[in-house]
């Protein structure tokens, strides 16, 4: 590895005293949707150390409390609060404890890049050709999996559980690729948020922004993946199946909060983009 002396074989070591809450797809069926293998966290202590030579899959891996050490450049490197450890996919990679140290990790492991219809992140992950060891907020995609680790324990609602594993995928690729959102796509989105009944325009959000519509599409299409108008959607969309999993309102009112006046074409809007119908989500929802 790169002139490496340490001698890397594939080593997957859990330690006798580590204590893992995981999530696999058999307990949360959504995160598959996401290219996601598994996600966790870890209280690593000595004897937790993996080494892979050649991974099928790509990690973010991020420290919350004390510290390890990963493989970097062919040498062991500190881990400690506020940093995170990616890999891209086939990318030899290593991390462990150390003795006397209780490593408080936060993890995902995503599959290998490929056409995935309803993940409008196809790109890889981690991107480069080598592992890497940066400064990241550990928190948010910590309490995100711990949300969604509580919730298959508990009620297990297919949308909640959704909402849960989109926002793990969210933060875990926001600390692979820090997104660094324009301002004036702030304005936009968060006008947007508050009135997603409106009939939103590309010239009506252009405005907002204070750009051209092209500058806006090459805006939303750079930070975001998407077009403005597949944007709205998808906020929209978003919102409704929250709505939904709450089980007090009918199919029909969610339709009408998020802009649509014939629930057949949010119906289909809606199977298009969670890939289940809203009847789905609403059967799911607890009832009073």
């Amino acid at each position: 590895m790169g002139g490496s002396n340490i001698d890397l074989r594939d080593t997957h070591m859990i330690g006798a005293q580590t204590r893992e809450r995981i999530v696999s797809p058999q307990a949360c069926p959504a995160l598959p949707t996401h290219g996601i293998q598994l996600c966790g966290l870890s209280a690593a202590q000595a004897g937790f150390r993996f080494a892979r030579v050649r991974p099928g899959m790509s990690q973010v891996l991020v420290c919350l409390d004390g510290h390890g050490q990963v493989l970097m450049d062919g040498a062991w490197r500190r881990c400690g609060p506020g940093q995170a450890y990616v890999t891209p996919h086939g990318v030899p990679h290593a991390y462990e404890a150390v003795p006397g140290v209780v490593w408080q990790l936060c993890w995902v492991f995503f599959e290998p890049p490929r056409a995935r219809s309803a993940d409008p992140h196809a790109s890889p992950v981690v991107a480069g050709g080598q592992p890497l060891l940066f400064e990241a907020d550990p928190k948010p995609l910590a309490s995100a999996i711990e949300g969604l680790y509580r919730e298959t324990l508990g009620p297990g609602e297919p949308g909640v559980m959704h909402a849960w594993a989109q926002l793990v995928n969210r933060l875990a690729r926001r600390v692979a690729g820090p997104i660094e959102i324009d301002a004036r796509l702030w304005k936009v989105w968060e006008a947007v948020g508050a009135d997603l009944a409106s009939p939103w325009t590309m010239d009506g959000m252009a405005e907002i922004a204070g750009t051209s519509t092209e500058h806006l599409r090459r805006l939303c299409q750079r930070q975001l993946n998407r077009s403005p108008m597949r944007h709205v959607a998808f906020l929209r969309m978003e919102r409704a199946a929250a709505l939904l999993a709450t089980g007090a309102y009918t199919i029909e009112e969610v339709a009408y909060q998020v802009g649509y006046e014939n629930p057949f074409a949010f119906s289909t809007a809606f199977k298009r983009f969670m890939k289940a119908p809203p009847s789905k989500y609403r059967r799911a929802a607890p009832r009073g």
